[in-house]
């Protein structure tokens, strides 16, 4: 992944085509609803993104799966919180990548939905970004995330559904626990 990462008003200057229809001045070229969950797409399926890295050298990534952002959250980069739209609408989880900085440090979230293993959002990952970036990745299930971004229709709130948590080998529990907690403490859920 190329350390010129590109905001999402600066991706909408540059490419204020796609497909010959208008893009929003945010980037937005079309919104879609997942089980609910609100989601701003700015990298369809099939988009060529290209650039340099910080060492001049070009890249080029085709996106496998729709990307886009969840609004009116934040993601830990300063952007929304990004989510990767797999092809099974009826998955129970949602994924969450811990994307780290090449110097090890955390950079941001990745949400993965659709998808219907962790290995398969694992997978996603690796399509689109260098896999030495995954700091870790825990799962829940849909009604948590609904919960813990005031969407859950059947007022379910974020303490409840963090029952549901399953946590994997690459993080310990300890950790997973303490990666959801600041999650849902930054977006006022506790």
């Amino acid at each position: 992944m190329a350390s010129s990462t590109l905001s999402r008003s600066r991706m909408a200057k540059q490419d204020s085509l796609y497909k010959g229809q208008l893009v929003s001045s945010d980037g937005v070229k079309k919104t879609i609803e997942f089980q609910g969950i609100t989601i701003h797409l700015d990298r369809p399926k099939g988009l060529i993104m290209s650039g340099k890295d910080k060492n001049g050298k070009e890249w080029a990534r085709e996106y496998k799966y729709d990307y886009g952002f969840i609004p009116k959250t934040l993601g830990g980069d300063g952007d929304g919180l990004d989510v990767f739209v797999g092809p099974n609408k009826d998955a129970l989880e949602a994924y969450w990548a811990i994307q780290n900085k090449d110097d090890g440090s955390f950079d941001e979230y990745k949400v993965f939905l659709g998808f219907t293993s962790r290995d398969a959002a694992i997978g996603a990952f690796r399509d689109h970004i260098p896999v030495k970036l995954l700091g870790g990745m825990v799962s829940m299930r849909i009604d948590m995330m609904k919960a813990m971004l005031g969407q859950h229709p059947n007022g379910y709130f974020l303490k409840t559904a963090m029952q549901s948590v399953s946590f994997t080998h690459e993080l310990s529990k300890e950790a997973s626990q303490s990666v959801l907690a600041s999650v849902a403490q930054a977006y006022g859920a506790l």
